[in-house]
């Protein structure tokens, strides 16, 4: 259960460092010059070029240790569409970090050459930095450039980064410093960082020298001889084992630090952890290049607002204020005195990005054992609506026995929720049986647990809806709340018509998965470890078909976790009408791929292919048959037009003739290049003179590498192809890939 209580307590601390949607303008405790999200987005669009197309606009704001943050979001409304993300410094106006992806086609392995130079490149990188940073370049010094092996990338384009290093009082401090990447194709910065420490630094006075730490490091044994199991990441062949080296590991708990005042390695304690920063690098005649160029920047003008970014700042401005925020917190919560509020984060709803939430949270300067030492709450910054609150659980102890039993904290948390939410209490139903994320708690007879947990299950036409109501936590040795949380979302809920009734149900559930007598293990809190061996029947199922534990209501069919029909996944598929087919093996071979099963068993092999089953098959071939097989027709003809396999005005259901296959065949194998340097080409075919213009180099690659031999001594091109023939056909473009 402990271990329960700080997952829950992670959950809440991963919230409050997310970035989180705030508006413009407002002040912060501590700040006396705050940056309005107006002024952040002006200073992004002055020193960076967003992309037209990057439509889709959403800012986030963050508050937390004395930090305030404007993180700023453009993307492009394709579903794989690019993004471009900056943070900048509410206070300073200082743009923290940057960074830009768009989608690329992953390209062929091999090798990779840049159009700019490492030298052309960091001069980009100097020009920004000296825009950006100008007022940190004299305590940077540059790293050495670790781009060796940028012309063996076969995942992307070409790239060089460039990192510069802070050094205060003539002392590296690798933490802290600038990093820049840039784009050898095209010369674009896809990535700025900027890691940067405001606090006193202590002076190296005292200091011990390098000998003595030499010498600590030595006698504090700091590295351990060690056995290394290699990791593998490929199945290992029979009787092959992975490779064990032997090594001299650094295993001190100071992770080989040592304090420089007091000569001792620094205890890092369980699970402590440093800012390696960068590698060590000084000296670089570039860098004083941005320092001379500080002096000879200019001014440009403010480029315009774009309507989503008005719209946003709008829609922000509309939203209450932190202070009321706070206040409707201490509608319902008393906050434990002592607390101090360190973050307040406004954010999207990730069921409904239309509905923005503050996320408070306060916690002790000087934690005390057994006293509560913080806490977190939402609310809903649109109307106030309380979203849920959390304090440590139990802080007299999960041992004790509680003072309220199950009936007496029911009635303690349905009396709150008839207060804080009257209306949906009266849509929700306590589920007994249910509490998501927390183990049973066992007591002795007569004790009562110290903690309590209740679900109510949210009600939609008298039926429940498992995927949101409100969990609610109390401490029943103080005999108080200590965790609420409301999760609601607004949907569309189907009407109940048209569906299978009970019996219907069962009768169609049973049919896949039959009641079958057999043995089984039951365990029990408290009992056996082994479980107890028990005859019963259960529902297997037949194992030849897939089943789950989840129907559609209305058409009976079985459905996976994400609700999509187990029946209409991929699968492999045995074929049942080739057998003596000229092309049965390679439509096995496919078939055991997943490819072709539009009819299910059946492959209809003298059937004429239409142009969308072959480029769905081609697809799948060379990606995975998952996310091909439903997708509709005209995004199958999008995606080849997008792979320039298709690049004919074709309908989906159209025929495919011979001629149409040499040249898809050969546009998937990435020849088209050379099947269009035609007068190097002579083909064997008496009918050549009958090939469309500019289709003999498709006819002539496709017979020179075995794909296609047209009919011996003739090819005719507009003979249609059959789904027997275009299987064969692909299996063979398939070899030659290999």
């Amino acid at each position: 259960m402990v271990a329960k209580i700080w997952q829950r307590f992670l959950a809440w601390g991963l919230v409050v460092l997310l970035l989180v949607y705030f508006f413009p303008g407002i002040a912060v405790a501590g700040d006396s010059q705050a940056v309005s999200l107006e002024q952040a987005i002006r200073t992004v669009k002055d020193n960076f070029d967003i992309p037209k197309e990057y439509t889709i606009f959403t800012s986030n704001y963050t508050s937390y240790d004395n930090r305030q943050t404007w993180s700023l979001h453009w993307k492009e409304p394709a579903e794989q569409g690019g993004s471009f993300t900056a943070n900048v410094d509410a206070s300073t106006g200082e743009i923290i970090n940057m960074n830009t992806w768009k989608p690329e086609k992953r390209p062929e392995p091999g090798l990779r050459l840049p159009a700019i130079s490492a030298a052309e490149a960091r001069q980009v990188a100097i020009e920004l930095l000296n825009r950006l940073a100008a007022s940190h370049v004299k305590e940077l010094q540059p790293l050495p450039d670790d781009n060796q092996l940028i012309f063996l990338n076969n995942y992307g384009p070409v790239s060089y980064t460039f990192r510069w290093q802070r050094v205060v009082n003539g002392i590296p401090f690798p933490g802290n410093g600038v990093t820049i990447t840039v784009r050898g194709d095209d010369g674009q910065v896809t990535n700025y960082n900027l890691n940067w420490t405001k606090a006193d630094f202590p002076a190296a006075t005292g200091a011990i020298s390098p000998e003595r730490a030499r010498q600590v490091f030595a006698s504090a044994g700091m590295l351990e001889l060690q056995y290394y199991l290699q990791p593998s990441y490929r199945p290992l062949a029979a009787g092959e084992k992975r490779p064990v080296l032997l090594v001299y590991r650094l295993s001190h708990p100071s992770r080989g630090l040592i304090d420089a005042l007091s000569g001792k390695p620094l205890d890092l304690g369980n699970g402590g952890w440093f800012d390696k920063g960068g590698a060590e690098g000084m000296g670089d005649a570039s860098l004083e290049m941005a320092r001379k160029a500080a002096a000879l920047q200019g001014g440009t003008q403010s480029k315009p607002l774009s309507p989503e970014e008005m719209k946003e700042i709008e829609k922000t401005a509309k939203l209450i204020s932190r202070e009321e925020a706070i206040a409707a917190v201490k509608k319902w919560v008393d906050i434990p005195a002592g607390l101090t509020l360190r973050s307040a984060n406004l954010y999207a709803d990730w069921q409904d990005p239309e509905i923005r939430s503050w996320n408070l949270t306060w916690s002790s300067d000087k934690p005390q054992t057994g006293k509560v030492n913080f806490m977190s709450a939402r609310v809903n910054a649109g109307n106030g609506e309380l979203l849920g609150f959390d304090l440590p659980s139990a802080p007299s102890g999960n041992d004790r026995s509680g003072k309220l039993d199950r009936k007496a904290a029911q009635r303690l948390v349905e009396d709150f929720l008839q207060k804080v939410q009257p209306q949906r209490f009266k849509e929700v139903r306590l589920d007994e049986n249910s509490r998501p994320g927390w183990e049973p708690v066992i007591m002795e007879d007569g004790k009562n647990p110290a903690v309590q947990y209740f679900y109510y299950r949210r009600l939609v036409n008298g039926i429940p809806f498992p995927g949101n109501g409100i969990n609610v936590t109390v401490d029943a040795v103080a005999g108080r709340i200590t965790s609420y949380n409301l999760n609601w979302g607004n949907f569309d809920f189907p009407a109940a018509t048209k569906i299978l009734d009970g019996q219907q149900a069962v009768e169609t559930f049973l049919k896949n998965r039959p009641l079958t007598l057999s043995y089984t293990r039951i365990y029990s809190p408290g009992g056996p470890g082994q479980g107890e061996l028990r005859l019963v029947y259960q529902p297997l199922g037949d194992t030849s078909s897939a089943t789950s534990d989840m129907i559609d209501a209305r058409t009976g069919q079985f459905l996976d976790w994400e609700g999509k029909p187990i029946a209409q996944q991929p699968r492999p598929y045995r074929f049942n009408d080739i057998a003596g087919n000229f092309a049965e093996k390679e439509i096995n071979l496919l078939g055991q791929a997943g490819l072709f099963g539009e009819y299910g068993e059946a492959f209809h092999p003298d059937e004429n292919v239409t142009v969308v089953s072959m480029l769905r098959a081609m697809l799948m071939a060379r990606n995975g048959v998952w996310g091909y097989k439903d997708l509709k027709d005209e995004e199958i003809l999008k995606r080849a037009r997008d792979e320039k396999w298709l690049q004919e005005d074709l309908q989906a259901g159209a025929t495919v003739s011979r001629e149409l296959l040499a040249k898809f065949l050969i546009r998937f194998l990435n020849l088209e290049r050379a099947a269009l340097a035609e007068g190097i080409y002579k083909v064997p075919y008496s009918d050549a003179g009958s090939l469309a213009p500019g289709s003999l180099g498709y006819v002539a690659l496709t017979w020179g590498l075995g794909i296609l031999k047209g009919n011996g001594s003739t090819f005719e091109p507009e003979h249609t192809v059959t789904r027997a023939e275009a299987a064969a056909a692909l299996v063979r473009a398939l070899q030659v890939k290999q």
